[in-house]
């Protein structure tokens, strides 16, 4: 236990509250061993953030420890403060904390090791989970000099390389994207029924045929159906025909071979039912991915509970935002809409009919939204970029053959003009 380094951190909040922001990601209410100490930085913290004041009057009546009075609390605290000197070092008291945990929690994970041969695998997945957070403890600084940045990318900026990003095989979407790249979340928005599964479905089966890795976790389906929907796509086999299985005539049945081995050849990987942000995290990690596709946004679990669904589906696309951004990969998220692009006569969606959070529209670099265009010819579909970070956003009529899982932009008069518009720069 090292109280002195306790007691100048707690001194330092203290005396300046805004010292805080400089060490309350990393340094944890844990990292304390003396529980007046505990329980005031506990205090400190969740005051400062709500932005109640944080001082000896505020704090001290906050804090319940047995064997002392609310006189002992005070006159400890009060003690912190005097004998802190200055609150300008509180990273390096906060980074002493931070070293000695970590080297209590090494010593802890050394001594739980205890190698079983039939289960190996998930021991060592286990360790590395636990050691790599516990090296992330007390990183903070990502910052760099901007001269750093224009080394590391000039050596790479006149070289003839592939493209890293990803494209969906549509060419006036894609001409508009550019490239999805490492880090970007695109949104998809539609409401029930509209194809948005189908037009994913479309999308893994083209990055798969290039050869791309990716995850597909799909909330709402079964690995049953999420094949018989590949399969549909890859044969070009009717999706009900699919489902009857035991009707295939004998040209249908060669072409289903021919499609499972294709598919079986796809570097996918699949899971079905419900997920939280922290298993995708932990579950593609080590994968080497491409791309991620959640199917969808509303059906996944958040992992703490908030007091209202507005937050927890905030929290959820900010979490898939930190996935993209901290593995380096695309993420495409699909989400709901809510009804009151019902209620417009062109049924054309806005952004602001994104569904119980408007976190989604903010976390994603792109967004895009389906429709049905004619509500008796539910195969004319109506596309658009409705925010672009590359800045072209762009209205595309498709037509879906729902059959077979397939979509095609239309040419012609008939399409949407394909525009250019300001946007802010973002």
């Amino acid at each position: 236990m090292n109280l002195h380094a306790e007691r100048a951190v707690i001194g330092s909040i203290l005396m300046d509250p805004d010292s805080i922001a400089k060490v309350s990601e990393d340094l944890r209410v844990e990292m304390f061993e003396n529980e007046v100490y505990r329980q005031t930085y506990e205090a400190a913290v969740k005051a400062y953030v709500v932005g109640d004041p944080v001082n000896l009057v505020s704090i001290a009546p906050k804090l319940h420890v047995e064997g002392y009075t609310d006189d002992d609390i005070y006159r400890e605290l009060r003690d912190c403060v005097d004998s802190t000197v200055t609150s300008v070092e509180i990273g390096s008291y906060a980074k002493v904390l931070i070293n000695e945990y970590k080297t209590k929690q090494l010593y802890r994970l050394m001594g739980k090791v205890k190698p079983k041969p039939d289960d190996v695998d998930k021991q060592l997945g286990e360790l590395m989970l636990e050691l790599e957070a516990l090296q992330k403890t007390g990183n903070h600084s990502k910052l760099k000099h901007f001269s750093e940045v224009v080394d590391e990318q000039e050596k790479d900026h006149f070289i003839d390389k592939p493209d890293i990003g990803i494209k969906f095989g549509m060419e006036l979407l894609d001409d508009a994207l550019v490239l999805l790249e490492p880090g970007d979340v695109m949104v998809i928005g539609a409401r029930p029924a509209v194809g948005k599964s189908a037009f994913v479905t479309q999308i893994i089966s083209t990055l798969s045929a290039e050869g791309k890795t990716g995850a597909l976790y799909n909330l709402e389906m079964s690995e049953k159906q999420v094949y018989e929907r590949m399969l549909s796509k890859t044969s070009g086999i009717e999706l009900k025909r699919v489902r009857k299985a035991k009707a295939y005539l004998s040209d249908e049945r060669k072409r289903v071979e021919s499609a499972n081995k294709t598919l079986r050849g796809y570097n996918l990987y699949l899971h079905s039912g419900p997920t939280k942000p922290s298993d995708i995290r932990s579950e593609c990690k080590y994968l080497n991915l491409d791309y991620i596709v959640i199917d969808y946004l509303q059906l996944m679990q958040s992992d703490q509970w908030y007091p209202n669904r507005v937050n927890e589906v905030g929290a959820i696309s900010k979490a898939v935002k930190a996935i993209a951004m901290d593995l380096g990969v695309p993420v495409i998220l699909l989400s709901q809409l809510n009804r009151a692009s019902e209620g417009r006569a062109t049924k054309e969606p806005e952004l602001s009919d994104l569904r119980e959070s408007g976190d989604i529209e903010q976390d994603a670099s792109f967004v895009m939204f389906l429709w049905n265009m004619d509500e008796e010819d539910t195969s004319r579909k109506g596309s658009k970029l409705a925010k672009n970070r590359q800045g072209e956003l762009v209205k595309v009529e498709l037509s879906f053959d729902g059959a077979r899982m397939t979509f095609t932009e239309v040419g012609g008069p008939g399409n949407f003009a394909k525009h250019h518009e300001e946007t802010p720069f973002d």
